[in-house]
């Protein structure tokens, strides 16, 4: 399976990370937020509770460059915003 990167331009990038392998996860993760434009967000959708994204979020980015908010909270489908400030 391949995973497209976000446009860049776009307000908000959705993106199911169900599908990609575990191993590729984080990668895919960091690669969609790194071409975000400030202003944009993701909406991402998980099987689990994504904190592990951000806590690696708040180590690997400048303090206040992000807003990390939950829009559902499992059991089955976690979905969480992260806004690129």
């Amino acid at each position: 399976m391949q995973v497209q990167s976000p446009d860049a331009t776009a307000v908000r990038v959705r993106l199911d990370i169900r599908p990609v392998e575990p191993k590729n996860r984080m990668g895919t993760l960091l690669g969609a937020y790194a071409v975000l434009a400030n202003g944009a967000a993701l909406d991402i959708t998980f099987d689990h509770d994504p904190e592990c994204m951000y806590y690696t979020l708040q180590a690997t980015e400048p303090a206040g460059s992000f807003a990390f908010r939950y829009l559902e909270r499992g059991p089955e489908v976690w979905r969480i915003e992260v806004l690129k400030h």
